[in-house]
């Protein structure tokens, strides 16, 4: 297995692709949805460049038997993977908490002072820095968007502006952490089966968090960007660690339902209990995974009519409606509902990227104080987990503006 993860890369779409998660197929398309920014992470000081950043097709194909969903157009060579990417959510408080409660349950759950820790795809770090220091141990992090300084620090922690490796690369580890990662490699099966080889016979936990596919199937869809090859419900999910030779100790729905975790495990006693006391997802949650896909493509294409729509009518209005959140979410959010540029601004928490301008769209995002002087009438949210945040927020910037999740 590579670096990545990759297989051979897609021009067109594939027509007998088998299911990554449980290995039937071949999978079915059930949605065109054109083409979206391939770099969605990133942003730029040059409008004119955001513009010309580039897009790629996305087209789903789903799995009858486990509900996996893959696009299978996607292009791995359209992807780039660096310091010009933003994906770091710690500037949310909400996260930050969300984040800090995981490390508390590992610290309690196990004893890792003196073991290693890696973290494939660890962002900016944050998330190892609080597990090491929480626990004890030391670890590596690795990840091509990191923008800070590489070697150890202060934490126990070493830091690689690298895509996270593979095989003879990797360190000896006795926990492997892999947060909104696993969506992205080309090839999920073969990165699983190659960290489980690299434990050998020891014991070795892992963290596994996605976004969950049964909300992305079952809402608007806003969370489906070119980047992501692969989509996990809980059951697809559960059939791919089994098949890749993990146990899979807990796995739950988090963050208001919008993200999933998976706590696995290899080595351990057969006759151990799971640490987890939650069912695993079975076959009804698989059923209702695929209801959802057999609506989604009418339910996306509506929602996109329905958001752009209203935009016009706020816009008409006078109501000066902004969005709230320039990640991955808002960035579809924009490229699907506001073409024609109605919203009266865009804002995020992230300081690298005020003033700057977002890919293909070219919408220039400020500060959330800049609300202040503008006074909008209408605030739009993407992700409902960081409603409550914005909302406190926004009073403490004495905007009185209605709050609309899309």
């Amino acid at each position: 297995m590579t670096e990545r993860g990759e297989g051979a890369s897609q021009g067109t779409p594939e027509t007998q692709h088998i299911c990554d998660a449980c290995g039937a197929g071949p999978l079915t398309v059930f949605a065109d949805l054109g083409d979206f920014p391939v770099r969605c992470g990133a942003h730029w000081a040059d409008p004119a460049e955001a513009a010309e950043s580039g897009s790629g097709s996305v087209v789903l194909a789903y799995c009858d038997q486990c509900g996996f969903v893959r696009n299978v157009a996607f292009e791995w060579d359209k992807v780039i993977y660096d310091t010009t990417v933003d994906t770091n959510l710690h500037h949310s408080p909400a996260f930050q908490a969300f984040s800090e409660a995981f490390i508390a349950k590992f610290a309690e759950r196990h004893d890792l002072a003196g073991k290693h820790i890696v973290e494939l795809a660890c962002m900016q770090g944050d998330f190892l820095r609080s597990l090491c220091k929480a626990t004890g141990a030391t670890g590596d992090g690795y990840d091509a968007m990191y923008a800070g300084v590489e070697g150890p620090d202060g934490s126990g922690a070493s830091f690689h502006q690298t895509l996270p490796p593979g095989g003879a690369d990797l360190p000896v580890y006795d926990f492997v952490v892999s947060r909104h990662w696993l969506e992205h490699v080309v090839d999920p099966l073969g990165f699983l089966v190659d960290l489980r080889e690299n434990a050998g016979g020891r014991e070795v936990h892992g963290f596994i968090e996605i976004p969950d596919a049964a909300y992305d199937m079952s809402t608007a869809g806003w969370e489906i960007i070119y980047p992501h090859v692969s989509y996990f419900d809980g059951y697809s999910m559960l059939r791919l660690i089994e098949r890749a030779g993990w146990r899979v100790e807990e796995t739950e729905t988090i963050f208001h339902g919008v993200l999933r975790y998976a706590e696995i495990s290899i080595n351990r006693p057969e006759e151990a209990p799971r640490l987890g006391t939650a069912p695993l997802p079975g076959l009804a949650d698989r059923d209702r995974q695929l209801a959802a896909i057999a609506g989604f493509a009418q339910r996306h294409h509506a929602e996109r009519e329905l958001w752009a729509g209203r935009l016009a009518e706020w816009a008409d209005a006078g109501r000066k409606p902004v969005l709230w959140g320039a990640g991955s979410r808002g960035v579809q959010f924009l490229t699907l509902a506001d073409a024609e540029h109605r919203l009266a601004g865009v804002v995020d928490v992230s300081p690298r990227k005020w003033g700057r301008y977002l890919p293909v769209t070219a919408h220039r995002v400020d500060a959330p104080e800049s609300l202040a002087a503008l006074k909008p009438e209408v605030v739009i949210i993407t992700n409902p987990a960081y409603r409550t945040e914005i909302a406190g927020q926004l009073a403490a910037l004495g905007v009185e503006a209605e709050m609309v999740v899309a």
